[in-house]
């Protein structure tokens, strides 16, 4: 599909986007904005968010030949493209661990398909959701998937039935055990969201889901890179699983406008040291301390890069 279809779409799908200045936006963090399609190269000063949506910053991607304008800031895309997507194979994957994965999937009798029957995974599709919530303790609760399941099912299947998506499985015999959902955005393969039930996480069935969806895109000719977002330099986060699988760190040139709004913050953030040190404070993977943790450590890490 093309950009534009793409944002036509996530912009009926998505809360909390807004359309400014010729662009379609969300809200990357609380106070933050970014493009509501992330790789979408926008001329550095020629369009920005709503200030009640960015009073903290925002950021876009710019054109390379603008990168000087955008004061040669960069941001780390992980992609596998050019030779490493024309070359991808299993024998190529250098990441030892990652090849032996796959694998091991084949082994214990994992198959992936396109998913092309939602009705008949649902309960599967519920039991994934649930248990990954368990698993990872943020987003959405499982206690919120089993007391909103039709919201849930019917805000899923919405998704479903959107052109150009592409949904693919790993299957357990009839059972779906995992899902990996993506789109073909103007030559890019873009990973959106990747889910998987707990209890099968031993038998890597998410390594092979993503190789295999990998060769799909690898052997269409209109595709020219596969996306898996932006770099996550702190936890919690899977950055190591997308490099042992091919993704490599690329430079994208950006720009980036910092309000003065953010000075409040780091002042907020130093003053809640103690309470973010704290092992209530380590130990929150959702709410607003494992927010403030996170924005304080991606601060500190561009403070180094500075």
């Amino acid at each position: 599909m093309t950009i534009e279809e793409y944002l036509q779409q996530e912009s009926a799908l998505r809360a909390g986007v807004h359309f400014h200045d010729g662009v379609w936006w969300k809200n990357a963090s609380p106070g933050s904005c970014q493009p509501l399609y992330p790789l979408q190269e926008i001329p550095a000063g020629s369009a920005r968010p709503r200030f009640s949506r960015s009073f903290l910053r925002y950021s876009h991607v710019v054109p390379a030949g603008d990168a000087a304008a955008g004061g040669g800031r960069t941001k780390t895309r992980l992609l596998i493209q050019g030779e490493n997507l024309r070359n991808y194979s299993l024998q190529n994957i250098a990441d030892r661990k990652r090849r032996q994965a796959i694998n091991k999937a084949v082994r214990c009798g994992f198959k992936t398909a396109i998913i092309r029957d939602l009705e008949k995974y649902r309960r599967d599709l519920l039991d994934i959701h649930i248990t990954n919530a368990d698993r990872n303790r943020y987003g959405l609760s499982s206690q919120w998937y089993v007391e909103h399941e039709e919201e849930w099912w019917r805000n899923f299947s919405r998704e479903f039935s959107l052109p150009g998506r592409d949904w693919f499985g790993a299957f357990h015999g009839d059972k779906l055990v995992a899902f990996l959902y993506n789109c073909l955005v103007d030559g890019t393969a873009v990973m959106l969201t990747a889910k998987s039930h707990r209890e099968y996480l031993a038998s890597d069935p998410n390594d092979l889901l993503w190789f295999d969806a990998f060769l799909h895109y690898q052997a269409m000719p209109e595709c020219r890179r596969i996306d898996a977002g932006w770099a996550i330099p702190l936890p919690p986060t899977i950055d190591w699983r997308k490099r042992s699988l091919g993704f490599e760190p690329v430079e994208l040139p950006i720009f980036e406008s910092r309000r003065p709004a953010m000075g409040f913050v780091r002042a907020a953030l130093f003053c809640a040291k103690p309470l973010l040190d704290s092992p209530v404070g380590q130990k929150s993977k959702r709410g607003i301390l494992f927010h403030a943790r996170t924005l304080r450590k991606r601060l500190e890490n561009e403070g180094k890069g500075e």
